[in-house]
């Protein structure tokens, strides 16, 4: 129970020093290699009926969890969005989880409220956005998307739909428009608003993995000649497969010119905002009438922590504001206190903004800034070494942000031409072989990374999320990849 000071400091000394030899333990294996049958073993056991010595439970958690976690602060591990955390991110949330505060209403957490709501400015001053900007720190990118589509559907359905829905005349001719590289959350929010995934129009991308702007235009100047109405465009700036950003200034014309909300779904490269050598990359991004970010992506932030920023407090105030009588706020002493749960899906949550305004009063801006620029100098060396390696072949498009697609090739395969690579059988073989290998280095626990399918090819894609991952790193599991096709005969 830990019933007086002296025993949670104790214990509490005891969490943090296990917590620090784990993460600065030089641990070589990404992965422990437990299987799921032997983890399914080691976490069978009854409910307790009774309780021990939180330091006992605690060696009980280095020996099942710790041990058997992903180390994500290797410097091998390229995976899906899993950065290695700032210390001092992490070690913010020990006040968090102690103060217990619940930013939702002003008087669940005072303080947290104005430190979000500057948090808020400060990514919204970097956006470009107005001083009637505003927005809502969330779990993730999925939740900020859903919000920033509730927000495009009552705009085109108007205030009513709040309280009786959108008519079916209407429910049947809404569109969403994206790339077919836009995440799948985009989908599962129609779903979730009750339009259906069917509402979302897919526009063809190019080579380099962006929105073809002439497709959109097309594809809306179609739709309105057949009656249907454009809801929402969505473009994606730092795409989850390999990193591009579409042309935001040019997509957001076309969004205009058609009187649809302007989303940009800058989960991944909104983190670009805070470097001073790549920020122009996401041009355009000002003209969105909402964003999503998340810091727990590649601003190294503990999970979790997203967020949406608007471009009209209002709007978002239209399409969530609620006041139960427990929280009229004219029963108040300050009535005119802000309430998140009028901005938001949620009521009850965590003080979510405390790490990273910890983290950018510590580094600052710039410093910040540096270390996603690091993880990009780490992302074009990899991608200048596979490009120079004969047995390696890139994927085709360029590297926006900090991720890297290639395959190996086999020695047979290396002087095939375009078109025999290309073909069923031969795609299928070298699919296999990308799979096999991936597998093998995970199961070994050398480097971790992801394969990945675009259009019908396997690639392993690898994302710098670890600003401690150097050079040396991902030159050492290239050489790991071609010793382990080697050993499996490839």
């Amino acid at each position: 129970m830990l019933a007086t000071r002296k025993q949670a400091e104790r214990f509490g000394v005891d969490v943090l020093r296990s917590t620090l030899d784990h993460t600065y333990g030089g641990a070589r294996r990404t992965y422990s290699g437990a299987t799921l049958a032997e983890l399914d073993r080691l976490f069978d056991e009854p409910l307790p009926e009774t309780g021990r010595d939180p330091r006992r439970v605690m060696r009980e958690c280095r020996r099942k969890v710790f041990r058997h976690s992903m180390q994500m602060s290797h410097p091998r591990i390229f995976g899906l969005f899993n950065p290695a955390p700032l210390p001092v991110a992490a070690l913010a949330e020990i006040p968090v989880a102690f103060l217990n505060q619940s930013v939702d209403a002003w008087k669940a957490g005072p303080a947290a409220t104005h430190l979000e709501m500057r948090l808020i400015r400060w990514i919204n001053d970097r956006i470009g956005f107005g001083r009637r900007a505003f927005g809502v720190f969330t779990s993730g990118g999925g939740v900020a998307n859903a919000i920033a589509l509730k927000m495009a559907r009552d705009r085109a359905a108007g205030a009513r739909a709040r309280r009786t829905g959108v008519p079916a005349r209407l429910s049947r001719r809404l569109r969403v428009y994206a790339s077919g590289q836009a995440h799948f959350s985009i989908g599962r929010s129609l779903d979730l608003l009750g339009l259906g995934e069917a509402s979302l129009v897919r526009v063809e991308v190019d080579g380099a993995m962006k929105m073809r702007v002439d497709r959109l235009a097309e594809t809306l100047r179609r739709d309105r000649r057949r009656g249907l109405v454009p809801m929402a465009v969505v473009a994606t700036a730092g795409t989850t497969n390999t990193g591009n950003i579409d042309p935001l200034r040019d997509v957001a014309a076309v969004a205009g010119s058609h009187g649809a909300h302007f989303h940009v779904d800058a989960a991944y490269g909104g983190a670009l905002l805070f470097s001073s050598l790549y920020a122009d990359r996401l041009d355009g991004l000002a003209l969105a009438d909402s964003v999503t970010l998340d810091p727990h992506k590649w601003l190294f932030q503990p999970f979790s922590l997203g967020g949406l920023f608007v471009r009209s407090r209002q709007a978002l105030s239209d399409s969530f504001r609620v006041e139960p009588g427990y929280l009229k706020k004219d029963l108040e002493a300050e009535p005119d206190r802000l309430d998140f749960y009028h901005y938001s899906l949620e009521g009850t949550r965590p003080f979510r903004g405390l790490k990273l305004w910890f983290t950018l009063k510590s580094l600052g801006r710039r410093g910040l800034g540096r270390l996603v620029d690091r993880t990009m100098e780490v992302a074009q060396h990899l991608e200048q070494e596979v490009g120079r390696q004969e047995c390696f072949e890139p994927f085709q498009t360029p590297v926006e942000c900090a991720s890297v697609c290639f395959r190996y090739l086999p020695p047979g395969s290396r002087r095939m031409s375009e078109r025999t690579l290309a073909s069923p059988a031969m795609r299928s073989r070298l699919n296999r072989v990308q799979i096999r290998i991936q597998q093998e280095v995970e199961r070994r626990g050398f480097a971790w990374f992801p394969t990945i399918v675009i259009g019908q090819t396997v690639f392993f894609r690898f994302g710098i999320f670890n600003y401690l991952t150097g050079p040396g790193d991902v030159d050492a599991v290239l050489s790991h990849i071609r010793r382990t096709a080697s050993r499996l005969g490839f």
